[in-house]
């Protein structure tokens, strides 16, 4: 008598891809990075959000965990709090790409955000290859910053 010995086929999942961007979203509100975290995924970019921060404290920790290449940061966190998170983030990570977003448009809240680090900032509404293209090639650099 022989013996039999079942065996499932074997069938190889494609790993899936990093994601050449990898995003920590900054907001205090819940509702505004959901909506964010969901333009990201439906934009067709090369990017990811890999995690969520409500606060600079929570955003060092998170980009340095996830090794994330771009903080999308809203203005106002209040704008103290969000000019100190960008001085904080850019002082501890240089290569770390730092977006603004925000309603506010007053050019001394721009300015500030880029003196305190931002590579860029948008005004809203914003789409997600604006925030992806508002990344400098040296993102050590806060050239790239937008009028």
């Amino acid at each position: 008598m022989t013996s039999q010995t079942d065996t499932l086929p074997t069938t190889s999942e494609p790993e899936a891809k990093e994601p050449r961007t990898r995003v920590v979203l900054v907001d205090p509100r819940a509702d505004r990075r959901s909506v964010m975290r969901q333009v990201f995924e439906h934009s067709g970019v090369d990017a990811a959000v890999v995690a969520e921060a409500n606060g600079g404290a929570d955003a060092i920790g998170l980009v340095e965990e996830h090794h994330a290449d771009l903080a999308v940061v809203e203005l106002p966190l209040p704008v103290a709090d969000g000019l100190a998170t960008i001085a904080a983030l850019r002082q501890r990570f240089p290569d770390l790409a730092i977006v603004v977003i925000s309603f506010n448009t007053d050019a001394a809240v721009k300015e500030e955000a880029k003196a305190a680090g931002a590579n860029a900032y948008l005004v809203k509404p914003v789409n997600a290859r604006e925030v992806v293209a508002a990344i400098p090639d040296d993102p050590s650099t806060t050239t790239a910053a937008t009028p």
